[in-house]
């Protein structure tokens, strides 16, 4: 699963949630499976042409560019068809930068604690 693919899904699961439908009912609106989307889901596979297209023609005001990219709003202004959906930030799904970026924070803090304490017993 590369890092693409694994943030598509995220962003996938967003809509399904603020359309406020489960990934069976999303399958069925769009002429897929549940499986097929529950890969897309948890990233395993990309978003396929067919559920771009299905998204484009069945919930037009889906922005598919924020779908694929994270850039931009969920949701187009001004395009007819919502149903009683919610906007919602997408959270980047970047676990292992985040702990890495943790991880070399705690190593900095570790070295400035071990200068600050030779300097007090120094």
């Amino acid at each position: 699963m590369d890092q693409t693919q694994i943030e598509q899904g995220f962003r996938l699961r967003t809509l399904i949630k603020s359309l406020h439908l489960n990934q069976t009912e999303f399958a069925k609106s769009l002429g897929t499976t549940q499986p097929n989307i529950n890969r897309m889901v948890i990233g395993r596979n990309r978003i396929s042409m067919e559920v771009l297209n299905g998204l484009a023609s069945v919930y037009p005001q889906v922005n598919l560019h924020w779908l694929l990219t994270g850039r931009g709003d969920m949701l187009l202004e001004g395009v007819e068809g919502g149903i009683g959906m919610v906007r919602e930030e997408a959270v980047p799904y970047r676990v292992k930068e985040k702990l890495q970026e943790a991880e070399q924070l705690a190593e900095e803090m570790e070295g400035t604690l071990r200068k600050l304490v030779k300097t007090l017993k120094g």
